[in-house]
């Protein structure tokens, strides 16, 4: 992934943590599973909305 920090390589099995205001981009083909509070993550998904719709 690439973030405003740099660039980090994560593989199989890894944990990681992201702090508010990242936007990642994923440098190959991925799949994951992301685990957020309810009440955090409610908030994130309003955002996305939001701007996906211009």
């Amino acid at each position: 992934m690439r973030t405003k920090h740099g660039e980090h390589v994560y593989e199989a099995g890894q944990a990681y943590y992201w702090a508010p205001g990242h936007a990642p981009e994923p440098l190959e083909d991925t799949e994951l599973v992301e685990f957020s509070p309810t009440g955090e993550f409610k908030e994130v998904v309003e955002h996305i909305s939001r701007s996906a719709e211009g």
